[in-house]
């Protein structure tokens, strides 16, 4: 065997030593065996705090575990609500559908509306600052929000205003009854009432406005006729003429014009005009209805075709009196406009719309 792997010897005597430690480990002696009953208590100590470290790791697992299913839990909940939420829109009576929309408009359970949206009877719309709406009214009329107004829908034929303005078409008589008849209304005569704190407002086949602020009640009406019905009294509110309810309840009346600044709000959330496979006379008929403009034709044989000439394409996007420009091109004809009166031409008699 080498000297590098024999054995270390043992010295002679502790005495002789040169290592401190193992001279102070001969100096001690050999120990005595640990007693048996010691041994025991020691591994029953060490078992109890291993089961408790195994306890404790599987509770944590359990915590977790448990989280992690409340966690789920409340993400399915949460995104039920959503499903509700959307699903309530279009549950129960409807009332009407959401046509347009401009700036900030929210549902009644603080969703944004947006084109398409069915509403319910006891639904709701608030405009913001900058926002309008069109909605059509499954009756058939076309109803608008002005800005800052809030409007509760009490059914299909009843509205309720809270604050701001709200505008009324219920469209040509025929029109009234075949919707009135397509949705199983009480017939063409039935009116739409809107409900404020001042006053009920409900119409004789018209175009009005009502508008609450400042505890003051204002009915315009642009065609036809509307009533007001109050403490009893009825007043009547023909074409060009304004009635107005203030905080006391003493009731004025005045003229407003048919056309221009009043009503301008009106034409800044129209509802698009559905071109596309419709004829030349009902874009005019449109036209005319939304601007308050007759509608003439210089050369008679326009207006003999006018039910024939059909129409492609789309006016998404444009007022109802930006529309002749581009319109009336694709049929070969042009505008001009004299005082309230739009002439249609054709395209090489002379100048475009003024």
């Amino acid at each position: 065997m080498s000297d590098a792997t024999k054995p270390p010897e043992e010295p002679d005597s502790v005495e002789g030593s040169s290592d401190p430690i193992a001279r102070l480990i001969r100096l001690a002696g050999p120990r005595p065996p640990v007693p048996q009953e010691r041994m025991a208590r020691v591994r029953d100590n060490v078992h109890a705090r291993w089961r408790e470290a195994v306890l404790r790791d599987r509770r944590r697992i359990v915590v977790l575990v448990a989280a992690s299913l409340a966690a789920a839990a409340i993400a399915v909940a949460i995104g039920a609500g959503f499903w509700v939420r959307n699903r309530i829109r279009v549950t129960g009576a409807r009332a009407a559908t959401v046509v347009r929309t401009e700036g900030r408009v929210l549902l009644r359970d603080g969703g944004a509306a947006e084109t398409g949206d069915l509403l319910v009877a006891g639904s709701g719309l608030t405009t913001g600052p900058d926002g309008r709406a069109a909605l059509r009214l499954d009756a058939g009329p076309s109803v608008r929000l002005d800005t800052g107004t809030e409007l509760g829908l009490v059914s299909t034929r009843v509205l309720e205003l809270r604050r701001g303005g709200v505008y009324v078409d219920t469209g040509p008589r025929s029109s009234r009854a075949s919707a009135a008849s397509a949705v199983g209304a009480e017939g063409p005569a039935s009116p739409i009432e809107i409900r404020t704190t001042l006053g009920r407002v409900h119409d004789v086949g018209t175009q009005f406005e009502v508008r609450l602020t400042d505890d003051t009640l204002r009915v315009s009406v642009r065609e036809g006729i509307a009533a007001l019905s109050r403490d009893d009294r009825a007043y009547a509110v023909p074409a060009g003429t304004r009635l107005r309810v203030d905080p006391r309840g003493a009731v004025e009346t005045g003229t407003i014009a048919l056309r221009g600044g009043d009503w301008e709000w009106v034409l800044a959330v129209a509802p698009p005009f559905e071109l596309e496979g419709r004829t030349l006379r009902d874009y005019l008929d449109w036209l005319s209805r939304e601007t308050g403009w007759k509608v003439g034709y210089a050369d008679p044989s326009i207006a003999a075709n006018a039910a024939t000439i059909v129409l492609h394409g789309s006016t998404s996007g444009l007022r109802p009196d930006d529309t002749p420009r581009a319109v009336l091109p694709t049929c070969g004809l042009r505008s001009r406009l004299a005082g309230e009166t739009l002439f249609v031409e054709r395209a090489a008699e002379g100048g475009g719309r003024e």
